[in-house]
């Protein structure tokens, strides 16, 4: 190996001089000499590259058809086709015009002056006898030269197959994608871009929308194509263009600019996307929107007219057989009179029923929040229906569990309704046995506790099978013409849905023959104890609950004006205030209540809210208006409108009370003395 290294000249660590540790390449050695080719690769292998010989100039342009190679080591002597002019067709062909030729020539330097050998297509020439570390210096450098020339051709290939990748995205893109450059010229437009705008690539080229569009068209195509200001970094926002030929078209404009090296901007990127059928939708869709609106209000007025309607004959009814069994009656016709009145009743609760279940399909039901006590509203309930229970005799119990709070804060009179429907339904639905009310609290913390009530019976129970469909409006278990038990079939789905409302769930477990029990859950919140059930609960006094009706000999000749159109329910009012030592006037529109608080001054005023000419609300402000800073007439509602809006609005129209119709005789007389007693 030794005397190897002496023919060769290589040296220790030479070997590991190949390229950089790069991959093997190609070396061409071109000369006719077998033992000078011989010599060269002796001095060449040790550097790890694949060496390739050949003897003639022919011979190489053979091998450079099949190869590229990094350098060819080509002589200069030769016959047939010397090495200039090997060079010289070397060059001629693309693949290798570039290739490095280093000459090896045994003239001296003196003797080839007169050929300029670069010009002959070389890049370096050695004169032999060949240096072999000159040689391997000048191979290596041109190696590594093509080595990173083949990777600068590979990253190039890449870098235009991301683009080709890129551009085939583009093109097959659904939304138009578009670049301009500094001064808002498109760089690039996509095919989508020029269908949904009626321009070419090519028209859109170097230029602004502005110039593409002209003057002429800049309103149809819409200005709002330029590119947004360079101080928007991002922009969205919808436009309207007219491409010839095609039907106007709502576009979505989204850019973006694109930054530079000095942190400024070299142009903007950005999409258009046809959203003219999302937006015809939207409207579709806002129109439906709106028609439901109206449907469910009409629906909600018809409903709000048609119980005014119903309760202002109800009015006269109730109120008649009230004044009909403070008369001397013997048990028949008490007994007949009772009846209207309990059918009276049952007619006004499947109204209210029917009022309810539109608030909250109508989303139109507000919810109260205000301190009760858990005990006294079951207490209200029990004293409510025991009646009912003791008649057919049923025992009705509650039963408090002591993880319930004193005192909560929500909604008192809603929790009430559902109590009474479902305890109502269990008395309803019950022949023997008892109804068991129980309550408990659970998932308490310093904020909130969630009540969790049951009313259990002892009744006929509900099929598997009809247990889902109870909850559903106008829906009952039992649907055959010889059911027992009537009603509307609203309880329950007005029940859930005011659960609900309480952020609760309604459910029930039953089975035939063996009774049901219905439960549901409300979320509360903890109370500080400040309300009024929570002062009765420790004890402190509370307002003072309204007067007692007067006697009849002790309505202390007070003067009362009664404004009320419609011939009934002015009877049934009239008897009621009458028999209670009242005088009264009365008037049937709402001008001739005007007329008469003008003419004369009032205790109070009963203010019916529809009439006439000028309706109650009208006519109050009329009064007030005359009444001044330093006299106030009470003015009482008494309106067929039983909406907590009805109340608000009686109130917010300068009114002071409100009695919704049919008007119990108690309560009437207790409103009007609770302000004569104020006056007194």
């Amino acid at each position: 190996m030794s005397s190897l290294r002496q023919l060769t000249g290589v040296q220790p660590g030479d070997e590991a001089n190949n390229g950089g540790g790069r991959g093997p390449v190609r070396i061409l050695i071109v000369d006719d000499n077998p033992s000078k080719r011989l010599g060269i690769k002796a001095v060449l292998e040790p550097l790890g590259h694949v060496i390739v010989e050949a003897d003639s100039g022919f011979s190489a342009l053979r091998s450079l058809v099949t190869n590229d190679f990094a350098v060819i080591l080509l002589d200069v002597q030769m016959p047939v086709m010397d090495g200039f002019e090997t060079a010289a067709v070397i060059r001629l062909r693309q693949q290798s015009e570039m290739t490095p030729i280093i000459f090896i020539t045994a003239h001296a330097k003196d003797e080839i002056l007169e050929r300029d050998l670069y010009a002959e297509g070389a890049v370096d020439f050695i004169f032999a006898p060949v240096p072999p570390q000159e040689l391997r210096s000048k191979v290596t450098v041109f190696v590594n030269l093509f080595l990173r020339a083949e990777d600068l051709a590979a990253q190039t290939r890449e870098v235009q197959a991301s683009a080709d990748q890129l551009r085939l995205l583009t093109d097959a893109a659904p939304v138009g994608i578009f670049q301009t450059d500094t001064e808002n010229r498109y760089v690039y437009t996509n095919a989508r871009w020029s269908e949904l705008t009626g321009v070419t690539a090519e028209a859109a080229a170097g230029r602004t929308w502005e110039s593409i569009a002209g003057a002429e068209e800049k309103d149809s195509r819409s200005m709002d194509l330029a590119i947004p200001h360079e101080h928007l970094a991002e922009r969205g926002h919808r436009i309207q263009i007219s491409a010839e030929g095609s039907d106007p078209r709502t576009l979505l404009l989204t850019s973006k600019t694109i930054p530079d090296s000095d942190g400024g901007t070299s142009g903007w990127v950005g999409t258009i996307a046809d959203i003219t059928a999302e937006e015809q939708a939207q409207a579709v869709l806002s129109e439906a929107r709106d028609r439901a609106d109206e449907a469910s209000r009409l629906k909600s007025d018809f409903l709000a007219n048609m119980s005014h309607e119903i309760r202002t004959p109800m009015n006269g009814v109730v109120g008649m057989t009230d004044l009909l069994l403070e008369t001397d009656l013997d048990a028949c016709q008490r007994d007949y009179t009772q009846t209207v009145r309990t059918s009276s009743e049952a007619l006004l609760r499947i109204i209210d029923d029917i009022l309810d279940f539109s608030k909250v399909e109508a989303g139109m039901l507000q919810l109260e929040l205000v301190d009760f006590s858990v005990g006294t509203v079951i207490q209200s309930v029990i004293d409510l229906l025991g009646g009912s229970a003791q008649a057919k005799g049923l025992e009705i119990v509650s039963v408090i569990d002591a993880s319930v709070p004193a005192i909560v804060r929500g909604d008192p009179g809603r929790v009430r309704q559902v109590l009474t429907n479902l305890v109502g339904n269990a008395i309803k639905f019950t022949r023997t046995g008892e109804v068991v009310v129980r309550v408990a609290g659970f998932e308490q913390d310093t904020d909130e506790c969630v009540l969790r009530f049951e009313v259990a019976d002892t009744g006929c129970g509900i099929a598997p099978e009809k247990q889902a469909l109870v909850f559903e409006p106008f829906v009952q278990a039992d649907t055959s013409t010889s059911r027992t038990h009537g009603g509307t079939g609203l309880g329950l789905a007005i029940s859930r849905n005011l659960v609900a409302l309480m952020s609760g769930e309604l459910g029930v477990r039953s089975s035939l023959g063996t009774g049901s029990t219905f439960w549901f859950t409300v979320s509360v919140l903890q109370s500080d104890g400040l309300g009024e059930d929570a002062a009765l609960v420790h004890g402190r006094a509370t307002a003072p609950e309204p007067p007692e009706p007067r006697p009849r000999d002790e309505g202390g000749g007070r003067r009362l004006l009664l404004a009320e159109d419609n011939p009934i329910n002015q009877k049934v009012a009239l008897a009621m205030l009458s028999s209670s030592g009242y005088a009264v006037d009365t008037v049937v529109d709402g001008v001739a209540a005007v007329e008469a608080a003008l003419a004369r001054r009032y205790d109070a005023i009963l203010m019916d809210c529809q009439m006439p000419f000028l309706n109650g609300f009208e006519a109050t402000a009329a009064i007030r208006l005359h009444d001044g800073a330093e006299r106030h007439t009470p003015i009482i509602a008494m309106t067929a409108g039983a909406r907590p809006e009805d109340r608000e609005s009686c109130l917010a129209n300068g009114m002071d009370s409100y009695l919704s119709k049919p008007v119990d005789k108690a309560t009437l007389l207790a409103t009007v003395a609770s302000f004569l007693e104020v006056r007194a």
